[in-house]
């Protein structure tokens, strides 16, 4: 086996759709994105022969007093057809060449659920997890748990059902509050315009204010509207809900791979008693439905941390997944026993 820096963004997104098509974290897209936020990123292709096996998305993170480590959230991805043994030994050949390259301390990854630290986590229920598990599917070493992760859990809807199966699987206050805003002639569009994206910064400003926590600039976002895929379908848009003409509530929703993603919301303070923001969620799952989507994502839950948000999605009707874990894995060992240490000592 030998691995290669990516050059043809076609090979890697097709690799991507084939194997794992519910993941953006490790797409050529996503890795495009990160790039034009000043992200340190590498693509890199694991191959056998003429048969290419893997591929891992890589972000080199800089830390304190010059030191670094490697990142590929919900990767590396590898071809379905490889067994668990096979795909254990991808792995190693992974950590053999991060171990070489550079000077990063450790190796944070996250590989979805068809590579296992123990059979016993087969019993979990990890997000998509059907297709991926293998009794064969196991590590013979065990890197650390990562202290620091995305959040555990998210809800997702199953597009595959009807629109009234879905409305029926929601919470009788869900269903309620959508028909309210339909009720009371609240407007939806679509769109991807830079001043549209405006209208959604103004209402954020207003969110974070609110809810009293810290928001991604307004470049953040005209970057994730403007960051192109080479297929089409996969893109950004922002959906508004307007009451007489005023913009009241707006999503940012990523298309991905037959998977729409809730990435963030934000709403005025003004008439929320409509209840926009359940309208606009319920037209997410229509547009994607119409779009051949296979699953609504809404992103992230957490009800320790999150309790409100998180009732809120969850009164959706979905059904909770947990992501795949995330792990470490040193590449300079006396080095990353310091990091740990350090870690432990500051809590």
């Amino acid at each position: 086996m030998k691995i290669i820096e990516s050059k043809d963004p076609k090979i890697w997104e097709e690799f991507i759709e084939k194997n794992q098509p519910y993941n953006f974290l490790q797409s050529y897209y996503w890795g495009e994105f990160l790039k034009s936020e000043g992200k340190d990123v590498q693509y890199f292709e694991l191959w056998e022969g003429k048969t290419l096996q893997g591929i891992s998305l890589v972000e080199n993170k800089k830390m304190a007093k010059g030191a670094s480590y490697f990142e590929s959230l919900w990767g590396p991805v590898w071809s379905k057809k490889l067994a668990g043994s096979l795909t254990s030994e991808l792995l190693k050949n992974f950590f053999s060449f991060f171990s070489k390259k550079g000077n990063a301390i450790f190796w944070r990854l996250s590989p979805p659920a068809s590579l296992l630290i123990s059979p016993r986590y087969l019993e979990s229920s990890y997000y998509f997890e059907a297709g991926y598990s293998k009794k064969d599917s196991h590590w013979d070493f065990f890197p650390s748990l990562a202290k620091t992760r995305p959040p555990r859990k998210t809800s997702i809807i199953n597009l595959s059902q009807s629109e009234e199966a879905i409305l029926d699987g929601m919470k009788a206050k869900t269903r309620y509050n959508i028909k309210l805003g339909k009720r009371k002639g609240l407007e939806v569009k679509w769109s991807r315009k830079v001043s549209d994206l405006k209208s959604f910064w103004k209402l954020n400003l207003i969110t974070t204010e609110r809810g009293q926590f810290t928001s991604h600039n307004f470049d953040h976002y005209l970057r994730l509207i403007k960051t192109k895929s080479i297929v089409p379908s996969n893109r950004v848009e922002i959906v508004f809900a307007s009451y007489k003409g005023k913009v009241i509530s707006a999503n940012l929703v990523l298309f991905f791979n037959k998977v729409a993603f809730y990435l963030h919301g934000a709403s005025s303070n003004e008439h929320r008693n409509l209840m926009s923001t359940y309208l606009l969620h319920f037209e997410i799952i229509k547009k994607a439905k119409a779009e051949g989507c296979e699953f609504y994502d809404f992103w992230g839950v957490d009800k320790k941390r999150w309790p409100g948000v998180t009732s809120f999605k969850e009164g959706f009707g979905g059904k909770t997944k947990d992501y795949p874990p995330l792990y470490e894995i040193p590449l300079k060992n006396y080095y990353y026993k310091l990091y740990r240490f350090y870690r432990k000592v500051r809590g």
